[in-house]
């Protein structure tokens, strides 16, 4: 299993910016995890509203890979987030290019930014937001965990479960 450093935050601005303000104070498989953002978001700066305490906010931090190594990070991260849905019988789909549905509904917004320089990733950072027992979305096609399967989730397990997959499953 690959070494890794996790950081948690009760409330932040954005995992991810965080990640790539300070890269170079944080080690490869550096992981911040949140339970609020005041400002995430996703492709293109949209905003990415999550309730407080509702849902799996988190980016993990790669260093110093390959650039023809990004398409193998993405099937990673989106398989490693198919098992866990998978493991609670949801029934999901990948949508090109960075969310997860069931039915016409996003569940989970992925998010990877990058710095390159020639054919090097300086940084990877993948942000992902699992909408898991939130259940309002403010008008938007969004659904979650608990919306599709009727019953609220422990967050920590849950992240917990999905670290293990991601651990055990990160092979570049």
């Amino acid at each position: 299993m690959i070494n890794y450093t996790l950081l948690s935050f009760d409330k932040i601005t954005s995992t991810s910016d965080l990640l790539k303000e300070h890269f170079s104070s944080f080690s490869h498989f550096t992981i911040i995890k949140t339970n609020h953002q005041t400002h995430g978001r996703g492709q293109y700066d949209r905003v990415w509203v999550s309730n407080p305490n509702e849902n799996i906010l988190f980016s993990i931090l790669l260093k110093d890979l390959d650039i023809n190594q990004m398409d193998e990070l993405k099937q990673w991260i989106i398989e490693s987030i198919s098992m866990l849905l998978k493991k609670y019988k949801l029934n999901h789909r990948f949508k090109q290019p960075n969310d997860i549905y069931i039915n016409d509904q996003k569940i989970c917004g992925i998010l990877f930014e990058s710095r390159t320089t020639q054919k090097l990733l300086d940084y990877v950072v993948i942000g992902v937001g699992l909408n898991v027992n939130q259940v309002d979305f403010f008008d938007i096609e969004a659904s979650s965990m608990k919306n599709e399967l009727n019953m609220t989730f422990d967050l920590q397990k849950l992240f917990d479960e999905l670290l293990d997959i991601l651990l055990n499953t990160y092979k570049i």
